[in-house]
C-alpha cells in the first residue's frame, strides 16, 4: 500500500531525521512503499508562550557578547551552515524526499507521527497544524505512531478552547499510540479512550546495516549532545569539565543540527548521519538533555547523565524526556544536583531492566504497526 508520513523531518534536528528514517524503514520492512508528506505553518493557537524566539531586542543585547568572542561566532555559524548542508544534500536523499516540499495529503493510510507531532503549542515554530491532528487529510484510514505532545498539555488544551477542534481531528484516526504519559492523557481526556503506549521508531529499529564500525575519535571522550543555549551555565560546565579532567577525557560535542558549544574541546559535525550512532557508541560517558540524546545513550548501553529542564525559552524537555527514562527504569540518570554528575556517571546503569521493558514494547509497538497497516483493515 502507499503509506503517506507526517512528522518534522525538515527540521534541522538528526533526533527527527533518525525517527523519520526509521519508521521509514520499518514500515517498508512490512512489505510497503513510503512518501513522506509536508504540511505548512499553522497559526498560534495557544494563548501563552511555552517556547519563543530571541527578540529584536534580544539580539541587540547580544551584540556587545558577539563582539567580544568574534572568532567564536564566525566558527558557530560556519558550522550552521556546513551542518545544514549535509542534511539537504545527504539525509533529504535518505528519505526519499526532495527540496520542494510535497503538500498532497492523499495515501492509502497516512501516518501521523513520530516526534511532537501533537504540540500545537510551539507557537515559535509551527503553530496549530490540523493535519497533524488528523483533519484535512485525504486517506481511507488515519493513524498516530508514537506521536508526542512535546510541552503541551490537557490543561493548555481546556485554557485554549481547542477540545473540540482536537476532538474533532483525533476522532478521524482509527488507530492512536503515542510515546508519552502526558500525550496519553492529553488524547484520553479528548477522545475517552487510551490510545497504546508505542515506542519512538529509533528504539524499534537497530541500523545495523548503516552505521559505521571505524571510530571517529581516537581518544577516549565524553560526549555532550544537548541544545544550543543549554548546558551552558558555568556550573554545569564546571561539573562536566571536572569530571572528564579527573578520568582524562576530552570533551567532545556533537554540533549538528545548529548546536554549538564553546566550552567543549571539540564540536564535531558528520556528513554521513549515521556517523552520529558511532559517536554515542564509542564514547566512554555521555552527558545529554535531549529526548533522542537519552534513547542513544541507552541503545548503546552507555553509562550516561541527563538534565532535565523545566520551563525555559526553548521548551521543556520534562515531559518526554522523563517519562522515557521513568519507562525504562533509568531515572538513576537524572542530575538532580550537580555534585551528583560524578556519582551518576560512576554508578552503572541497570540495563537489565531496559534490556527486558525494550524486548516487550518493541513487541508491542510492532504489534500495534502491523495491526494498523493490515490491507484487509481499508
Amino acid at each position: 500500500m502507499e503509506i503517506g508520513i507526517l512528522t518534522m523531518y525538515r527540521v534541522l534536528n538528526y533526533g527527527s531525521f533518525m525517527q523519520a528514517y526509521a519508521l521509514k524503514r520499518t514500515i517498508e520492512s512490512l512489505g510497503h512503499h513510503v512518501t513522506f508528506k509536508d504540511f505548512r505553518k499553522g497559526e498560534p493557537y495557544h494563548l501563552g508562550t511555552k517556547a519563543k524566539v530571541p527578540s529584536v531586542l534580544d539580539k541587540i543585547a547580544r551584540i556587545p557578547q558577539i563582539i567580544g568572542s568574534f572568532d567564536e561566532f564566525i566558527e558557530k555559524h560556519a558550522l550552521r551552515r556546513e551542518s545544514n548542508k549535509y542534511y539537504k544534500e545527504i539525509c533529504w536523499p535518505l528519505l526519499d524526499v526532495s527540496e520542494t516540499p510535497d503538500y498532497d495529503l492523499t495515501a492509502d493510510i497516512m501516518v501521523i507521527g513520530s516526534d511532537e507531532v501533537f504540540n500545537y503549542t510551539q507557537n515559535h515554530a509551527f503553530g496549530y497544524v490540523p493535519c497533524l491532528f488528523g483533519h484535512d487529510i485525504k486517506a481511507p484510514q488515519i493513524l498516530s505512531y508514537a506521536a508526542s505532545a512535546g510541552y503541551s498539555d490537557w490543561n493548555d488544551v481546556i485554557a485554549d478552547g481547542m477540545v473540540d477542534e482536537i476532538r474533532a481531528g483525533l476522532s478521524r484516526m482509527q488507530y492512536i499510540s503515542v510515546r508519552d504519559e502526558n500525550t496519553r492523557l492529553l488524547v484520553e481526556h479528548c477522545t475517552g479512550n487510551s490510545p497504546t503506549l508505542a515506542l519512538d521508531p529509533t528504539l524499534i529499529y537497530d541500523y545495523d546495516e548503516v552505521m559505521p564500525q571505524k571510530r571517529m575519535i581516537d581518544e577516549e571522550y565524553i560526549l555532550i549532545y544537548a541544545y544550543e543555549g543549554r548546558t551552558e551555565s558555568e556550573s554545569e560546565i564546571h561539573a562536566v569539565r571536572g569530571f572528564a579532567a579527573r578520568h582524562k577525557l576530552k570533551v567532545i560535542a556533537w554540533g549538528g543540527g545548529g548546536a554549538y558549544h564553546a566550552w567543549c574541546d571539540d564540536n564535531v559535525i558528520v556528513a554521513w548521519p549515521f556517523d552520529l550512532l558511532s559517536l554515542f557508541r564509542d564514547a566512554a560517558f555521555v552527558v545529554t538533555d535531549t529526548f533522542h540524546g537519552s534513547i542513544f545513550s541507552m541503545k548503546f548501553a552507555k553509562q550516561f547523565a541527563v538534565f532535565l529542564r523545566d520551563a525555559n525559552e526553548l521548551g521543556s524537555n520534562y515531559n518526554k524526556v522523563h517519562f522515557l527514562l521513568h519507562q525504562f527504569g533509568m531515572e538513576s540518570r537524572i542530575i538532580n544536583n550537580l555534585s551528583d554528575i560524578s556519582d551518576i556517571l560512576a554508578t552503572p546503569a541497570p540495563y537489565e531492566v531496559f534490556d527486558k521493558h525494550l524486548l516487550d514494547l518493541r513487541q508491542t509497538s510492532l504489534d500495534f504497526l502491523t495491526k494498523a497497516l493490515a490491507p484487509e483493515r481499508l
